[in-house]
């Protein structure tokens, strides 16, 4: 223990959770005060401005930081600056889609200031589209420590200025002036915080190339990805209110807690890991092993704790307006412990390359997810549109141990274990909720 403490691998995931620890301390905090200053409604209408800016910010996504990462070019300059010309047309390009798509969704929803907020947002990704290519950079050779730091204060800061903006104007305008703000810090640290580097733009075709190839599959991975998770809300917008889409985001950011953290620690240390294991030409089968036993064993049992305590937590919270937010959060946090099994996998793919079956992978998950959730939603209502989710997940993670299982990494007893122990737990907890209005 004390050997991986100390190793590059053991730092990183030292940092990646004491960032988490205070990114998710700091989020929480945040939706406690900006709850008590703001409606449900005002969180259903950003969290929809949010899916269709994400989903534009996926459907463009190229891999350049990922490209970074496992690349053998990855510290050469022509690299970097290629990368980072790539990665700001592409944020340009963002914002200029959002702005052409703002009107159409407003309509959609029938939330007139949904227009406005959404053209407004629409300079967020141009900024984070300038962002130093150095936040890829600390990421491939896993020196999180400034990283992690120049995170927690970009939250801090975008905290206070939304509780600000909120607090004066007592609208959705708080949480857009306070994003807006936050992306310009980062902006800022990015360059004066981390490592030196002066962009330059240049579009080297040999870069653009192996940028375009590895990332030709990330983009419909990441798309699918986002298609199946966040997209779902937009779903989910048709279907119930804008108060009670509210009411479901809160208990969404409660229950992502655990599931971040595995994120985190997969996307900012396990993967480079196993990249490097990989350029050396190492077998993956080992760490990936302990990757899964890590991953069941020692964060599973906290979605199945978080899931139990669910009321308790939100009514400890939150006032009661957001009271009925608790039947929400049993059922996502056992959601979000579905999900992580099928992450360490998703890993692998990856760092070899094969983000073809990485995109496979993620386009079972988004048009699983989406079909359950739509016939759950019909049969059974609210509750029936968050089990989907859970159905969808379970495929997508049966696909995902297939291509495992062919690569010589699949870990099963780990996966059916966890999935018995999930499934048990998940219908005894649909018998337990009261009805919606109740």
């Amino acid at each position: 223990m004390f050997r991986f403490l100390t190793s590059v691998s053991g730092r990183g995931a030292s940092w990646t959770t004491i960032g988490f620890v205070a990114s998710y301390g700091i989020r929480l905090l945040s939706t406690l005060i900006l709850t008590r200053l703001l409606a449900p409604d005002v969180f259903g209408l950003m969290v929809l401005a949010w899916v269709f800016i994400g989903a534009i910010t996926m459907l463009s996504d190229l891999g350049t930081v990922p490209s970074v990462i496992r690349s053998a070019r990855g510290d050469e300059k022509v690299f970097l600056d290629t990368a980072w010309s790539v990665q700001a047309l592409r944020g340009l390009g963002i914002g200029v889609l959002t702005l052409l798509i703002a009107w159409p969704v407003a309509w959609l929803y029938d939330q007139p200031q949904l227009f406005a907020v959404l053209c407004a947002a629409a300079v967020i990704p141009v900024i984070n589209g300038l962002n130093s290519i150095s936040m890829a950079s600390v990421r491939r050779h896993m020196q999180l420590g400034r990283l992690t730091l120049m995170t927690t204060f970009v939250q801090i800061f975008t905290v206070f200025a939304n509780v600000g903006f909120a607090w004066w104007l007592q609208s959705i305008w708080g949480l857009v002036l306070g994003s807006v703000a936050g992306a310009l810090f980062q902006l800022l640290l990015s360059y004066r915080w981390l490592p030196r580097y002066h962009p330059r733009i240049i579009f080297d075709r040999s870069v653009l190339s192996e940028i375009l190839v590895y990332g030709r599959w990330i983009l419909l991975g990441t798309l699918f990805t986002y298609i199946g998770g966040q997209g779902s809300t937009a779903v989910m917008g048709g279907f119930v209110p804008i108060a009670t889409l509210g009411l479901i985001s809160i208990a969404m950011i409660i229950a992502s807690a655990l599931e971040d953290l595995v994120g985190r620690v997969l996307e900012f240390v396990v993967f480079p890991t196993l990249a490097r294991l990989h350029r050396e030409g190492k077998p993956l089968r080992a760490q990936v092993g302990r990757d899964k036993q890590i991953t069941v064993l020692g964060m599973l049992p906290g979605f199945l704790l978080l899931s139990l305590l669910s009321q308790w937590v939100i009514d400890l919270f939150f006032d009661p307006r957001y009271a009925q937010a608790g039947g929400f959060l049993a059922l996502l946090a056992l959601n979000a412990g579905l999900h992580i099994l099928q992450m360490p996998y998703q890993n692998a793919m990856l760092a070899v390359g094969n983000s073809r079956g990485h995109s496979v992978v993620m386009a079972t998950y988004s048009v699983s997810r989406l079909i359950f959730m739509v016939l759950g939603g019909y049969a059974f209502g609210v509750y029936g549109l968050l089990a989907g989710i859970a159905v969808g997940t379970l495929v997508t993670t049966l696909v995902s141990m297939a291509m495992a299982q062919k690569s010589g990494i699949c870990r099963p007893l780990y996966d059916f274990g966890a999935i018995a122990v999930l499934l048990l737990v998940y219908i005894r907890t649909l018998q337990s909720l009261p009805p919606i209005g109740v």
